[in-house]
């Protein structure tokens, strides 16, 4: 079966699982091509994977929206899908790509399935009258439907999507599982607290400072880690405005590679977002040992955590209350970290792809019944 994806690139959480789909594809007299709208993504330290797969980048325009945001404005979409016909095609995300691809799928009666990370929460990013008028007429379209989470699937349907044509692709971490050191004691992480992300506002890098020197301040913490700073200089400013520059250590934006080192040190890691799709970093730090607690706009969150470890963004005593818990009572950590570890024992790249591939299917049959009956 061949199978074409199009997408802005493909993130180090999902090269693994596009191996798999490739290799059933292949197995199915096919293969999978990826064609992706953008060579790299903003505040991001990603290699460009080397799949088995077949890759290539559409030339374009690359227009900044701010922090990690481009929109891609794409030549030659339907050329180039033209090139090497496909059975069916998945469409990652909502841009001028996505529509001019559905057009030609369209126009020539091939199957498309949608894929989208996000829900209702994060959709207030992209409130504006075009945007959703494009969303609408994708989904209106679609043969089948991919959700990254329980929210993302209630939010096809609040959108028109039937729920039977959507399944949920759970998306896997960022790197190869860690062997034993994922299973470090509390006695053996030398961090306390953790920050796993870009250190802007809209991911809360503003209440995570001010819940660390509470905790710190009170004696419950005394080392906290910073992974992903998008500017060392300015956040080793802000630690040092409220007395934590001798408390921590601030890391750059690392590859996904480099992360599990950090993470599996660490006993807590804190997601104050204020938009976050999915939420990838928390299925990271839960894999290398770590408990994670979420802010309520964290996509993932109900799926992962209990309802305890998901707290409002505006109230940062509720966050020093948990982690205060967290830290006092080290039989609460323990618990709560292999309740989040079974929580996501099917976030890997195997499972991935046979969702994708299972979705590929559907789209299929449901596009030969219509032509059956049309």
């Amino acid at each position: 079966m061949r199978v074409t994806l199009l997408t802005n690139l493909v993130p180090p959480y999902r090269s693994a699982a596009y191996d798999a789909l490739q290799h059933c594809a292949h197995l199915a007299g096919g293969g999978l091509r990826v064609l992706c709208t953008q060579r790299r993504e903003p505040q991001r330290n990603w290699a460009t994977p080397a799949g088995s797969y077949e890759r290539a980048t559409l030339s374009g325009l690359q227009i900044p929206l701010g922090e990690n945001r481009t929109l891609a404005i794409p030549f030659g979409v339907a050329r180039a899908l033209s090139a090497k016909p496909a059975d069916v095609l998945i469409l990652g995300g909502f841009g001028i790509a996505q529509w001019q691809a559905q057009n030609w799928a369209l126009a020539h009666d091939i199957p498309t399935v949608l894929q989208f990370d996000g829900w209702m929460g994060s959709d207030a990013a992209y409130a504006n009258p075009a945007r959703q008028r494009l969303r609408r007429t994708l989904i209106a379209r679609a043969d089948g439907f991919l959700a990254a989470s329980t929210r993302g699937a209630s939010w096809f349907e609040s959108h028109g999507a039937l729920p039977q044509h959507i399944r949920v692709a759970l998306i896997p971490p960022s790197f190869p599982i860690p062997a034993a050191t994922a299973n470090r004691t509390r006695s053996e992480r030398c961090y306390d607290l953790l920050w796993c992300g870009r250190t802007t506002k809209s991911k809360g890098f503003d209440i995570f400072v001010l819940i660390a020197a509470k905790l710190i301040k009170a004696g419950m913490a005394q080392r906290i880690a910073i992974a992903g700073s998008t500017d060392i200089q300015k956040a080793t400013e802000v630690l040092k405005s409220v007395g934590l520059e001798n408390h921590a250590d601030v890391f750059d934006q690392l590859p996904p590679d480099d992360l599990p080192p950090i993470l599996t040190n660490s006993k807590i890691a804190l997601f104050p977002s204020r938009n976050d799709a999915y939420g990838v970093g928390v299925i990271d730090v839960i894999t290398c040992g770590a408990v994670a607690l979420t802010s309520t706009v964290t996509g993932c969150a109900p799926d992962v955590l209990q309802p305890t470890e998901i707290l409002p963004v505006d109230d940062p005593q509720r966050w020093v209350s948990a982690c205060e818990r967290l830290l006092a009572k080290p039989e609460l950590l323990e618990t709560t970290r292999q309740q989040q570890a079974k929580a996501i024992a099917n976030n890997n790249p195997a499972h991935h792809a046979k969702t994708i591939w299972n979705a590929v299917h559907d789209a299929i049959n449901r596009k030969t019944e219509v032509r059956q009956w049309g």
